[in-house]
């Protein structure tokens, strides 16, 4: 898609054929093309014939020129598109080489990204590059990008194949965009009569509807989709959150067995760990709880006096785990 806006210092535009010879300084400079993907263009009219071929108008990729407003030079381009694998928008940038270290990238990225948040979903932002560049290592961090998983890519002719980092940064939502977003906001806000405790990596909350007593979720602080989009840390803190939640659920409900389901789907898709108490006979056959048809009538809807009475066990008992009491 085009995309046209205006920074401190730089103006994006679209990169048209005609700035071919300008966008073979970096497209024909080896040590630019170090850890790209895309081969080494040996010519204006090969950089000419890629800018022909391009799609402006492919809904899902931003790809556009990076022009000084000091010199009106066009010096980079850089761009994000959607892969819907990974619920995610990738990065990429390409810079002169004569304008490394001045902070254009990532004044760029930071614009780029506010600017297709206002048109598109923004869930996430991930960033693929080779281990040993290290100055695009610092973009990722200077972005607030984290560290993900190891990966590899390859040249687009299969000369070299790359190990490489994959970091990502996850979105809030913004309202009415994500219901957990949503509720976290309320719980942030002081207004979310359900919230019990808030742990390192999400939000305890009893459930809406009681038709299981002691039903509870953790909502995770990461606007994420899978436990693949966390970072390591981040990742195992968050299923040790999840087990203490499990645990005092457990100690403050008493039920007979407990159902674990991480859910996501919907609106969002912003994932969240539902704990079921199990009692004997509690749905008509031997199952999980979704077979039940009234799992949301209001009869199950906890009063003032009864939700005040869940959280206060809830909590109680999270706070006993917390200091090795229990």
């Amino acid at each position: 898609m085009k995309a046209y806006f205006t920074t401190e210092r730089l103006v994006v535009r679209p990169l048209v054929p005609d700035d071919a010879a300008a966008a073979f300084r970096w497209c024909g400079d080896p040590e630019v093309n170090t850890y790209m993907f895309y081969p080494l263009y040996t010519s204006v009219e090969d950089v000419r014939a890629w800018l022909e071929s391009r799609n402006l108008d492919e809904p899902d990729n931003y790809d556009e020129g990076i022009v000084l407003k000091s010199t009106g030079e066009l010096i980079g381009s850089g761009g994000m598109r959607y892969h819907p694998e990974r619920n995610a928008w990738e990065i990429g940038y390409n810079i002169r080489r004569d304008q490394w270290g001045h902070g254009y990238v990532v004044e760029y990225l930071t614009a780029l990204v506010e600017y297709i948040r206002k048109f598109r979903p923004v869930e996430a932002i991930d960033g693929i590059f080779a281990a040993e560049n290290h100055k695009s290592r610092r973009v990722m961090e200077k972005m607030e990008m984290a560290y993900v998983r190891d990966t590899v890519f390859d040249k687009l002719d299969g000369s070299k194949t790359f190990p490489a980092k994959l970091y990502r940064r996850n979105f809030p939502q913004p309202s009415g965009e994500c219901l957990i977003c949503d509720r976290i906001e309320w719980i942030r806000n002081g207004g979310n009569p359900y919230f019990v405790r808030e742990l390192e990596t999400g939000y305890v909350v009893i459930g809406d509807s009681q038709r299981f007593e002691g039903y509870t979720l953790l909502l995770c602080r990461e606007h994420a989709t899978e436990l693949s989009q966390l970072t390591p840390d981040f990742r195992d803190a968050f299923l040790r959150d999840m087990a203490l939640t499990a645990e005092a659920v457990q100690l403050a409900f008493h039920p007979d067995k407990l159902n674990y389901e991480l859910l996501g789907t919907g609106k969002g898709r912003h994932m969240h760990w539902h704990i079921f108490p199990r009692r004997n006979g509690d749905t008509p056959m031997p199952g999980p709880v979704w077979q039940v048809q009234d799992m949301q009538d209001v009869q199950y809807r906890p009063g003032p006096e009864k939700l005040s009475e869940l959280r206060e066990a809830l909590g109680q008992a999270i706070d006993r785990l917390r200091k090795g009491e229990a």
